[in-house]
């Protein structure tokens, strides 16, 4: 059972990356392996120049790079993997330790089924030693409970290295206050309750911990920075930081959106009901505390959930062996648990193997093509935030304007930014200040720069260098792409089928990318030439669009009606029809069609937009 689950966790961990904060954490180590120092101020992007930087992260990366030196990304992934299939077996081990041997089947399970569909949380970054960290918390804690008290002191040498690795240390600190309060309360309750944790060793492991979390070169400011983030979390309309990094956002409300990126918890939430419900496991004081913790730290943002799926197994699998439903049929129990592990596994195996290829960056994700053309360049360059790290570490000369360490922005900075991207007119304010030599913008994913890339490109003081549809390189000197010609589409395309094979989904969804680019930057018919390879209905979708554009509104309209009778529940198209509706002038029409492709997506920023857009434009 361990065999399978470390094998199990190890496959779903060792993906493609996903993750661009894994590049920056590597060209900080980087520097500091040059420069012989600690990094206490931003060395890297522009926006936040000099500013203090409280590194916490600074041993994950000095062994993130030297992984890096020994074995290239590949070295990286598969430390990665094996940390977590490391983790996922110290915790079933704790549960087969608590509850027994049908404890560790059902925790092993669990975990292999949490893991699998938590998968796109595992990136590599320093959130793999915190669960690797609170499983050996776990597995020390519940040894103490056993009589082991001795291994209590390895604690506090591990919270120096998780401290130093990442700002979620403090948790080892509530996983132990968990286990403080549960002997305080047995004690004060006057009886030696069986396996009782060592009141005493335990306080003084705690205290020990709580000194331990202040060697860190940042002193209090490095413990003090969890509890400042924690507030950027916390959800909230007016919480920039909660409401627009994906990341951040609630469970429950990213579920609107983005049904198949986090839909599983809802359903994972529902199973483990059911399964206390049936078995009524009598957990202790010290398991309801943790499963509390991180139930709510899961339900303020979805980037935390992955710690629920890891904690919650072996707790509650330990729980439910101990029921005396499940003493009476250990075997059956752990024969339905080693089936049901086995089908995982497999699924697990087929699922990464159709996957991208690991350690290699997720297709679209990042602008590869982008950073390898600016090798030898320097100075200042827009990019995503997300890309911000990604060019850092490929071409150290570059400066990016900002990146995914926000905690070094304010608020308003970062609403600023947004606001930008919303408005893409504001770009030039931006670049009168700090005059970009470059723009990078990956317009696939996420597609929020969609339109900065359209402006830009529609822009005459701006080139395009490079694009192949998910990614745009635009300079002011140069000679730029005639996007207007076929054979500069011919040649991008014919790069595309290179890259992919004929009959990839991969391929499919190239083409996509460059229809839809060419269509935001004003050359909807070279839109129309890149579809005419696809026969499917997000190609159908992006010809109405194309047509709409291009100002041929009855064939738009007629493409939206026939996917409309084909999916009466259609969103897209239902937005489409009312936008064709607002630039013939019926507003009454438009209302009636928007007011469908609400009731299908409330959430859908399109069509709130093109509400208000109706709205505005009303006569009072």
């Amino acid at each position: 059972m361990l065999a399978a689950l470390a094998a199990g966790a190890f496959v779903v961990a060792l993906g493609p990356i996903t993750d661009g904060d894994i590049y920056w954490h590597l060209a900080a180590g980087r520097t500091m392996v040059a420069n012989h120092a600690l990094l206490r101020a931003d060395p890297f992007t522009v926006s936040a120049a000099g500013r203090p930087w409280i590194d916490v992260h600074w041993l994950f990366q000095l062994g993130g790079w030297a992984l890096y030196r020994l074995g290239g990304w590949t070295g990286l992934a598969i430390a990665k993997a094996s940390a977590v299939a490391g983790t996922a077996v110290i915790l079933a081990r704790t549960a087969e330790r608590k509850g027994g041997p049908a404890a560790g089947a059902l925790s092993a399970c669990m975990l292999l089924a949490t893991l699998y569909l938590a998968r796109h949380l595992l990136p590599m970054r320093p959130v793999i030693v915190t669960g690797l960290c609170l499983a050996i918390f776990l597995w020390v804690l519940e040894s103490a409970r056993a009589g082991a008290t001795r291994r209590l002191w390895f604690l506090p040498a591990l919270q120096v290295v998780w401290i130093n690795c990442q700002g979620l240390a403090p948790l080892g600190l509530a996983l132990l206050g968990a286990y403080v309060v549960e002997a305080g309360y047995e004690r004060l309750r006057g009886r030696a309750a069986p396996q009782a944790p060592p009141f005493r060793a335990l306080l003084a492991t705690l205290a020990l911990c709580v000194s331990a979390s202040f060697v860190t070169p940042f002193g209090v400011r490095a413990v003090a920075l969890p509890f400042h983030l924690l507030a950027r979390i916390t959800p909230g309309t007016h919480n920039v930081f909660s409401t627009a990094i994906a990341e951040n956002i609630p469970p429950f409300v990213l579920a609107r959106t983005a049904p198949a990126q986090i839909g599983h918890f809802r359903w994972t939430l529902l199973a483990l009901a059911i399964a206390l419900a049936v078995f009524r496991p009598r957990l202790r004081l010290a398991h309801l505390l943790i499963l509390a913790l991180f139930m709510t730290l899961a339900l303020m943002a979805n980037r935390n959930v992955l710690l629920l799926y890891l904690m919650a197994p072996p707790l509650v699998a330990a729980g439910i062996a101990s029921t005396p439903l499940a003493r009476r049929r250990p075997r059956l129990l752990t024969g339905a648990c080693l089936s049901i592990a086995g089908g995982m596994l497999a699924l697990a195996a087929v699922t990464c193997a159709r996957e991208p290829a690991f350690a290699r960056p997720t297709p679209f994700h990042f602008p590869v093509e982008s950073a390898r053309r600016l090798a030898a360049a320097s100075g200042p360059v827009f990019a995503p935030e997300h890309a911000g790290g990604f060019l850092t570490f490929h071409d150290p000369g570059l400066r990016p304007y900002m990146d995914t360490r926000l905690m070094l922005h304010t608020p308003d900075e970062y609403a600023a930014f947004l606001a930008m991207l919303d408005d893409p007119a504001r770009f030039d304010a931006l670049d009168a200040r700090y005059r970009f030599r470059y723009v990078v913008l990956t317009s696939s994913y996420p597609d929020r720069y969609l339109g900065l890339a359209g402006h830009l490109m529609r822009d005459p003081r701006w080139r395009v260098l490079y694009t192949d549809g998910a990614e745009v390189l635009l300079s002011r000197e140069g000679e730029g792409l005639a996007l207007d010609r076929r054979d500069t589409i011919d040649a991008i395309t014919a790069e595309l089928d290179g890259r992919f094979s004929a009959a990839s989904d991969l391929r499919r969804a190239a083409r996509l990318n460059l229809a839809r680019l060419l269509t935001v930057a004003g050359q909807p018919r070279q839109a129309l030439y890149v579809l005419d390879a696809l026969e499917t209905r997000a190609a159908a979708e992006l010809r109405a669009r194309a047509h709409f554009v291009l100002g041929d509104f009855a064939a738009a309209e007629g493409l939206a009606q026939i996917l409309l009778r084909q999916d009466p529940a259609d969103g897209s198209s239902l937005t489409l029809l009312a936008e064709i509706a607002i630039a013939r002038g019926q507003a009454t029409t438009a209302r009636n069609w928007l007011a469908r492709s609400l009731a299908v997506n409330p959430y859908d920023p399109e069509a709130r937009a093109a509400l208000v857009r109706l709205e505005t434009a009303a006569p009072p």
